[in-house]
């Protein structure tokens, strides 16, 4: 006689599943659970198998073997389901979104513009190591003369300047943010020096002491 109706039940011991619950897992009864756990009946060999590979448990020890709690939980197959899940998640990532409501809360200082875990999420593909920001375009944000016609509720994305970025700054749109500022600008770099230039009459000065002030833009989403 094979040990599956006693391994069956040791691994609803061990995951804290009823009958009924583990049944729901495999397509089966309630009654074909206790008939297996009773050794009034052995399941057929496709579920035995669908069994054995969803709790990671080699097919073998399960028909033969009586398993321990103890090695049931070595195995832990559903957890690797988990963390193939968590992995499809590290793929994504969480992006700070200054909308138009948050906007108007930080002109109105009911935040502040650098407040990011206050601030709503868009969830993006990951694509680097850099901290992100996104933007939704709005007209009474202050703006460089010469960008493109962005329309009311694009989506800029901008990433953090660094160190291995910067070199690709150059005439390009960025992004400033303090506490209490924000502007869209363009890059200028000259004499080894950079500068997010507004207008004739405002502009930073590029400093890498001050993070997550300067951006570049990385990506946008047209509004349709």
């Amino acid at each position: 006689m094979t040990k599956i109706g006693a391994n069956i039940k040791k691994i609803r011991t061990a995951k804290g599943l009823s009958q009924q619950a583990f049944a729901d897992l495999f397509a089966l009864t309630r009654g074909n659970i206790s008939s297996y756990e009773e050794n009034r009946a052995e399941p057929r060999i496709e579920t035995v198998i669908q069994i054995a590979n969803y709790f990671s448990i080699p097919l073998n020890q399960f028909v033969e073997q009586n398993l321990s709690i103890h090695e049931i939980l070595k195995y832990n197959g559903d957890k690797l389901i988990e963390d193939e899940k968590h992995i499809i998640n590290l793929q994504l990532r969480q992006i700070p979104f200054i909308n138009d409501a948050i906007y108007i809360k930080c002109c109105y200082q009911e935040l502040l513009f650098n407040d990011w875990d206050s601030f709503p999420k868009l969830i993006l593909p990951e694509v680097n190591h850099h901290n992100m920001l996104a933007l939704s375009f709005n007209p009474n944000i202050p703006h460089h003369e010469s960008l493109p016609q962005y329309q009311m509720n694009d989506v800029l994305i901008f990433e953090e300047v660094t160190q291995q970025n910067i070199h690709l700054c150059q005439n390009k749109t960025g992004l400033f943010t303090s506490e209490h500022e924000i502007m869209i600008g363009q890059y200028e770099m000259k004499d080894e020096k950079i500068d997010l230039v507004l207008n004739d009459f405002k502009r930073e000065r590029f400093d890498f002491k001050l993070t997550q002030r300067f951006w570049k833009l990385f990506a946008l989403y047209q509004h349709v």
